[in-house]
């Protein structure tokens, strides 16, 4: 008798139908590989634009170390998302899942932990557009993993494949293969600092650039943070990060005296990251 597959199944196919939130956060908190990891979804907005997890830190759900569970953090910042994404698109018109996922661990959560998760006005919109046309689409995303207190435990990346439901596999949204985001953007950035350090033979500055991405919260500052320095060396060039795909407000960031606002916000978390090394 197969009663966890279906249980799991009976409660996937509730949660994608019109419910309300309170429902949806009943079900999924009774859903075994949550509450046996000692996570509760404590929040669920009416309009389905934000919600909270909360690890409960206990000696069944922490590790050898007292601290929370690796695989527990990770599974925070994949359960939730999607569905309200899917919720705010309308369940019956789209479906939504995670394609890929990585998660930096930075501090132990000894305390227990929590993850805010939100989908923007502006997410909905973009995915409305990059989906018009038949297309499917990949919306790259940041959980930030919090002890109680507010200090970091873990950043999660993800990419949630989206697509409109019905009919064959829809083509990927061409105007996606011009740029990189996310999980390819971190990529990008860290084989360039490489590849700008290839001739060098002291290898700190490597060391140091990968310290501090790993402390940014979003991937348009962590590849500032690893191209930091870079073109200097003489190996790269502007040329080579817009080959790259690498957004506009990053070279920005790495290239202008006068660098605007949102860049000026990627400069800055790579300065909070580089003073946190001191820390921990």
């Amino acid at each position: 008798m197969t009663i966890g597959p279906s249980l799991r199944r009976s409660l996937y196919k509730l949660a994608e139908k019109q419910i309300s939130p309170g429902v949806v956060k009943l079900l999924m908190n009774i859903w075994p590989p949550l509450w046996g990891s000692g996570i509760r979804i404590t929040d669920i907005s009416e309009d389905w634009s934000t919600g909270r997890l909360e690890l409960r830190l206990n000696r069944l759900t922490a590790n050898m170390h007292g601290a929370a569970f690796g695989g527990a953090l990770f599974s925070m910042t994949d359960v939730l998302f999607g569905t309200l994404v899917m919720q705010r698109l309308d369940v019956k018109k789209f479906e939504a899942w995670t394609r890929t996922g990585s998660f930096e661990f930075i501090r132990p959560g000894r305390r227990g932990a929590y993850l805010e998760v939100s989908v923007s006005d502006e997410m909905v919109e973009q995915i409305l557009q990059e989906t018009e046309g038949g297309y499917s689409t990949v919306i790259s995303y940041t959980s930030v993993v919090r002890n109680p207190d507010g200090s970091l435990v873990g950043i999660g990346q993800q990419d949630l494949y989206v697509r409109r439901r019905g009919g064959d596999k829809p083509p990927a949204n061409p105007n996606q293969q011009d740029h990189v985001a996310g999980e390819n953007l971190i990529a990008a950035a860290r084989t360039l600092a490489r590849l700008g350090m290839r001739n060098l033979d002291n290898r700190d500055l490597l060391v140091q650039q990968e310290r501090m991405a790993r402390r940014c919260v979003t991937p348009e500052a962590r590849a500032v943070a690893w191209l930091q320095g870079i073109l200097e060396l003489g190996e790269v060039t502007v040329d080579d990060y817009r080959a790259a795909g690498l957004p506009e407000v990053v070279l920005e960031a790495l290239t202008s005296d006068t660098p605007s606002a949102h860049a000026q916000e990627l400069l800055a978390e790579v300065v909070t990251a580089r003073e946190s090394l001191a820390k921990y």
